[in-house]
């Protein structure tokens, strides 16, 4: 897993990252203060998602497994969801980026729950 750093407290930041695939991921985090709320927009190759909420998730694109290989995990130290604009620079909450492997594993661990 690789966690994103550098993420600040403004409403909205665009980055991007490269996924162990070699694939380049743009990602646009926005904020909205009237919902408390973050969202993200991620292009990857011809993959465009919009207007997906940042919740606490162990691979928040899981339905697009079949499309792209990688995934989004945001983990939140005290289990609840994203809320602040300063959610990411406090360390409360930590956005990173699943290789194959890990979502693999993922995935096994909840059929292993069934």
């Amino acid at each position: 897993m690789k966690i994103l750093t550098g993420l600040q407290a403004v409403g909205t930041q665009k980055f991007n990252t490269v996924a162990e695939s070699g694939d380049t991921v743009y990602i646009t985090l926005y904020f909205r203060p009237a919902i408390q709320q973050w969202f993200m927009d991620l292009t990857s190759g011809d993959f465009e998602l919009y207007g997906q909420r940042v919740c606490n998730s162990l691979n928040l694109l899981e339905q697009y497994s079949r499309v792209i290989n990688f995934g989004i995990i945001v983990i939140v130290s005290d289990g609840g969801e994203p809320f602040q604009v300063n959610d990411f620079t406090t360390g409360r909450v930590q956005l990173g980026v699943l290789s194959e492997s890990e979502i693999e594993t993922i995935d096994n661990y909840y059929k292993e729950l069934k």
